[in-house]
């Protein structure tokens, strides 16, 4: 067989010379052997069976093995070529199969077994999952506040069993979040790759702090900055992957690993409601999940869980804590800076952005529509209360006059609620530009005035409907659907290939036809007159 290198094409041997451009025929080099895996076909320990390679890693190679004696499919994971050389890797390895292990809940990948190939390389056996990766589901479309709350509450109940037993994950992102079909539900979650945990009481050469760990789009800012991190951090991380489901997209994103970082350290993310017309009820999950101080976010997984919940069955939850203007809001990162990874970007220097506004704007929706206190909403709702700042301090109170007796404080009643319904339902609730809630939805009536409520759904105008004294106990709304529905805002999942743009010669028009001169035999004397 011979091929024309300008065009392509290929011939049969007999032909000399590409007919298409003259140019002469090379014969086409025979394709190589594919280089085949010598584990495949081998039984490890007389107990695995290698079948097939499932997928490849930068640290280990997957394989889909098959235990002799029990005939049941397995997945078996082997450290790669010089990695099985590093003794760093080869303890975060073991630790990865340990931890675990040692977790021992339902939506964390089990692993069953350890051992050794013959020249010395660590492999484990673990579960074999059949199903998609949180990223591929994300990738198909926008998800539902009810998949979203199931996807969630399972990430983090796996990740708050991991937490009580000390063991902090620092990589969490969807490609290490698997959906399996477990018996009626196919978006069962299995948590992967404990492989950078940092566990209580490990080595600290493993777990050093001014290292960074972690993939950028979903790391804590503590974390970014190559501080010691705790549960909190995975809270966060989970915050991002909430926030991701629910929009699309990642709250930070940039060209560089840097630049991410940076972002994460610094900026504030734009609010779901900001992305996306029709809202998302999660919103002030989501932003609580995302504060830049640890001590902002949720406390424990557990209490996340409750926010979830509460908002998929269609009560409210308190917005996320406002960060003073004047406070950072990365408290003491600037005592530390990260190694950073093969990369001579410097970090932006902390003291030019040391004024950075914070988290806010949620607070004040639910108060204001219910004419409540902040104080009596906290009691009102069983959400974990946040700490305020200790430099906080109470305002001097006013001389009180001694022949003044003040009145006797009387208990407020109990407000009347409003019942919002939509059609279609399902609709976010916004008061003030600020999501409290999806219909169907109860909200208090004001005591005075009136009140604005918008209510948006993808594809539809909105509806702006009104709370006033004389309300009734429900209010329903229809909204029209758009004629034409904004597309929606692209993903980035991750850093794209750059695309080679070549140049296409533009085709020239032919150019005019100069026109034929005129030619007299009359001879023309130019100065005459």
């Amino acid at each position: 067989m011979r091929f024309c290198s300008v065009c392509g094409a290929r011939f049969s041997n007999d032909v000399r010379f590409c007919p298409h451009d003259g140019q002469p025929l090379d014969d086409l080099p025979e394709p190589a052997e594919p280089e085949v895996d010598p584990l495949l076909g081998q039984v490890l320990d007389d107990r695995y069976r290698i079948e097939e390679i499932l997928g490849e890693g930068g640290m280990g190679v997957v394989y889909l093995a098959t235990h002799v004696a029990l005939n049941k499919r397995m997945a078996l994971k082997v450290l790669q070529g010089d990695m099985a050389k590093d003794e760093t890797v080869v303890a975060r390895f073991i630790q990865e199969a340990q931890s675990s292990s040692a977790i021992g809940h339902p939506n964390i990948i089990d692993i069953s077994d350890f051992g050794r190939l013959p020249d010395g390389t660590a492999y484990f056996v673990m579960e074999l999952l059949e199903g998609e990766s949180l990223t591929q589901l994300i990738q198909r479309g926008r998800m539902t506040i009810a998949e979203v709350v199931h996807v969630g509450e399972q990430i983090a109940s796996a990740l708050g069993a991991a937490h009580e037993r000390g063991i902090v994950h620092r990589d969490l992102k969807p490609d290490n979040v698997q959906l399996i079909q477990r018996g009626n539900d196919d978006r069962f979650v299995k948590v992967l790759d404990f492989g950078i945990a940092k566990v209580g009481g490990a080595s600290s050469k493993l777990t050093k702090t001014g290292m960074i760990f972690g993939t950028p789009h979903y790391m804590s800012p503590e974390q970014a900055a190559g501080q010691s991190v705790d549960a909190r951090a995975d809270i966060y991380a989970l915050g991002v992957i909430l926030y991701e489901m629910c929009t699309g997209s990642v709250p930070f994103d940039g060209d560089t690993f840097m630049g991410i970082l940076s972002k994460h350290m610094f900026e504030e993310p734009p609010r779901p409601s900001e992305l996306d017309a029709g809202g998302c009820a999660l919103e002030p999950v989501v932003m609580r999940a995302l504060a830049k101080k640890p001590e902002d976010r949720y406390p424990t997984m557990e209490a996340l869980i409750t926010d979830l919940r509460r908002v998929r069955d269609g009560g409210s939850v308190e917005a996320a804590p406002a960060l003073g203007a004047a406070a950072s809001p990365l408290g003491d990162l600037r005592g530390s800076m990260p190694e950073l990874p093969s990369s001579r970007t410097p970090l932006v220097a902390l003291g030019v952005l040391a004024g950075l506004l914070g988290l806010g704007g949620l607070a004040g929706a639910w108060f204001a529509l219910s004419k409540k206190s902040p104080e009596d909403a906290q009691a009102t709702h069983a959400v974990t209360p946040v700490e305020p700042p200790a430099a906080a301090a109470e305002p001097a109170s006013p001389p009180s006059d001694p022949a003044t007796t003040p009145p006797t404080p009387t208990d407020s009643p109990e407000p009347v609620l409003v019942r919002i319904e939509s059609d279609p339902p399902g609709a976010a609730v916004l008061v003030d530009q600020a999501v409290v809630g999806n219909t169907p939805l109860e909200l208090p009536r004001p005591e005075e005035g009136s009140r604005q409520v918008e209510l948006r759904v993808r594809g539809y105008e909105p509806r702006v409907v009104s709370l006033s004294p004389a309300s009734g106990e429900s209010i329903r709304a229809t909204l029209e659907r758009r004629e034409e529905e904004r597309p929606r805002r692209s993903r980035r999942v991750r850093p794209r290939r750059p695309v080679q743009m070549v140049a296409r010669p533009t085709q020239m028009a032919d150019p005019p036809a100069m026109a034929t001169p005129n030619i007299s035999s009359e001879v023309v004397d130019p100065w005459a007159q």
